[in-house]
């Protein structure tokens, strides 16, 4: 269990009470007063500590699980993961640059898979990724694209061989992904 917290929140500053309380943990992780794999108050702890609703301090609980400083596991509680406010900055970069990446990825068509490619890993259902795992999506997304542009001028160098240079765009296609545009919508009431 985490040592007593001080939740103490200023309902007259300029700054709601949910940013306060996530700042005040925050702080409690950079002075060392909660460590990694501390446990925090419940939603309902939390909230009669600070004075406030329930549903701000599961919106509070909720923002500092997508920052990745906190994690919830259900019926046991939710603990400090110790991840600092720079590693924080970190884990939202990478996420943009995976972002990016896989916008990048669904313009081109897929590459051929033969059956027995079992290199290819998949995860099951939703997971809350660590840095590195982020970093490590990133840098395959990185080398799967990178293999598409290989793949692509030995391509062009074929086709410029055979004379057909031509037909072959120079751009992926910017529609590259189905739409809706043009499609009839009937309406079925009930």
């Amino acid at each position: 269990m985490a040592p007593q917290l001080a939740l103490a929140v200023d309902r007259h500053a300029g700054v709601p009470v949910g940013a306060q309380l996530a700042a005040l943990i925050h702080a409690a992780l950079r002075d060392g007063t909660l460590a990694p794999g501390d446990r925090l108050p419940s939603v309902r702890e939390l909230a009669d500590a600070a004075g406030v609703n329930v549903n701000t301090a599961r919106s509070v609980y909720a923002r500092l699980e997508s920052e990745g400083v906190v994690r919830s596991e259900q019926g046991r509680g939710t603990f400090a993961s110790g991840i600092s406010g720079g590693d924080a900055a970190t884990r939202h970069e990478l996420r943009r640059q995976i972002a990016q990446l896989e916008a990048a990825l669904a313009r081109l068509p897929p590459p051929p898979v033969l059956a027995d490619d079992r290199s290819v890993s998949r995860r099951t259902g939703p997971t809350l990724l660590s840095t590195q795992d982020l970093a490590a999506v990133r840098d395959e997304l990185l080398a799967q694209l990178s293999e598409l542009d290989i793949q692509r001028a030995a391509l062009r160098r074929r086709l410029e061989q055979l004379g057909v240079e031509d037909a072959v765009p120079e751009t992926p296609s910017r529609r590259a992904t189905p739409s809706l545009a043009g499609a009839r919508i009937r309406w079925v009431g009930a």
